[in-house]
């Protein structure tokens, strides 16, 4: 059976690269979608933003920018509180 994860709201279906929120498909681009598996695979604790950054765009330079530009984009698609900025450490889901 294929790894899901699934709270209340939402279900992400990392094998499918699908998310639902209430049941409902919800559109992601592909860093985005990356972005929020990392997140979740590492809920119990803060990731750091240079971790996300080679994780989800590996052996790419980014600009921390784009980072910041994706969890805006889970957070409108999913749910503002959804990840937690912790200042000058990083995300938590």
């Amino acid at each position: 059976m294929a790894l899901i994860y699934a709270t209340e709201a939402f279900e992400v279906r990392p094998a499918e690269r699908r998310v639902f929120l209430h049941g409902t498909p919800v559109a992601l681009g592909a860093r985005a979608f990356d972005l929020l598996v990392v997140l979740i695979e590492r809920r119990e604790r803060v990731v750091r933003k240079d971790e996300l950054m080679a994780l989800v765009w590996p052996g790419l330079f980014v600009e921390e920018n784009n980072l910041t530009v994706h969890i805006a984009a889970l957070r409108k698609a999913l749910a503002h509180d959804i990840i937690a900025t912790v200042s000058g450490q990083g995300y938590r889901f």
